[in-house]
């Protein structure tokens, strides 16, 4: 029986070594591309400056007859690249996150700290030889037990900057419970964080596609993101003015988030109305009741019973049908704007 249970210790001079002397096999064909973007690396780099913990890393041992070795990277390509990236001055270290090594490279380190990164000791797992076969098996074994991560998990593990952090103070107002918007599901699986990005995105770029973008907008603020303020801002105040004007909202479909996308969005293109009158509260809440009652009609209706609903709710309703992407939202958009004009 085949022992996995050997640990051992390596420092970062060994892997360079072994990297030099073309030993280290750190991309075995079954691995995921390497996806760290370069402040995830240097919070590695930091980590290691200051002597904290790192997973331990799983690599194989292969000795031949001639006595020629071969390491291969089983788990833990991302961390083993960042560090020999670093040492051939391919990154600086982040100032965010960094302020004591900020925008330094591996050779703008003290002498010191350089010693301190050849000196660190990663725990290595050593599996023994075996197939390809068994060790691909291995590798799925050791990512079994992880749940998938989502795009917006993802996103957290990459995105640190203002605007991802701006996205969860707007997740974190206790006024979402009262519009229920969210399961605690979503909450849990930060989905609710990719919504209010959505709406970000509509609200700073025009309406999109669900989700297509995101990324784009991810990184284009990752450094700066100026409309912090109003974007928070904005949240509020619709939020608010939304839970005053229509306090049963989480029992009426306008919970829904394809139809609080709609709402949502009609009701920053209006921000400046707010807040609204008495007399235009109480219309609101009263368009908002009737056309949601005739959309419930018209979704539960056959196409041939079409014509008996006016052109607002056909143009709301053939935005039911697929209600995610562009050509789908800009019908609910355009429909509800109509249906909503005389309150502002």
């Amino acid at each position: 029986m085949q022992s996995f249970l050997k640990t051992t210790l390596r420092n970062v001079l060994w892997f360079k070594n072994a990297d030099k002397y073309k030993e280290l096999q750190v991309n075995p064909p079954f691995q995921r591309n390497p996806v760290w973007v370069d402040r995830q690396k240097s919070y590695l780099i930091d980590s290691i400056l200051n002597g904290y913990p790192i997973p331990e890393i799983y690599m194989q041992e292969l000795i031949n007859e001639h006595g020629n070795a071969k390491y291969i990277i089983v788990d833990g390509q991302q961390r083993t690249r960042a560090v020999l990236e670093f040492m051939e001055d391919r990154f600086p270290i982040d100032s965010k996150d960094s302020p004591e090594y900020g925008d330094m490279t591996f050779s703008e380190l003290s002498s010191e700290d350089k010693k301190k990164i050849f000196e660190y000791n990663f725990v290595v797992r050593v599996l023994p030889e075996m197939r390809d076969t068994e060790l691909r098996a291995i590798f799925q074994r050791l990512n079994k037990n992880v749940i998938a991560l989502n795009k917006q998990e993802l996103r957290q593990a990459t995105y640190w900057g203002p605007f991802i952090k701006s996205m969860n103070i707007i997740s974190d107002r206790d006024i979402w419970t009262k519009i229920d918007v969210f399961t605690a599901n979503d909450i849990r699986r930060m989905l609710d964080v990719e919504y209010i990005s959505e709406l970000t995105s509509a609200m700073l770029h025009g309406l999109q596609n669900k989700k297509q973008n995101l990324e784009k907008f991810y990184q284009i603020y990752e450094e700066e993101f100026e409309e912090k303020y109003n974007i928070e801002n904005s949240f509020d105040i619709i939020l608010h003015e939304l839970v005053k004007l229509y306090p049963g909202i989480s029992k009426t479909r306008w919970s829904k988030k394809s139809d609080f996308y709609t709402l949502f969005i009609v009701c920053y293109k209006n921000l400046d109305s707010f807040p609204l009158s008495s007399d235009n509260r109480s219309l609101f809440k009263e368009h908002l009741d009737k056309f949601g009652t005739e959309l419930d009609k018209y979704s539960k209706s056959d196409k041939d019973d079409e014509a008996e609903f006016n052109d607002t709710i056909r143009k709301y309703g053939a935005g039911i049908r697929a209600t995610t992407d562009l050509g789908s939202r800009k019908k609910r958009d355009e429909a509800l704007t109509e249906m909503l004009k005389d309150i502002w």
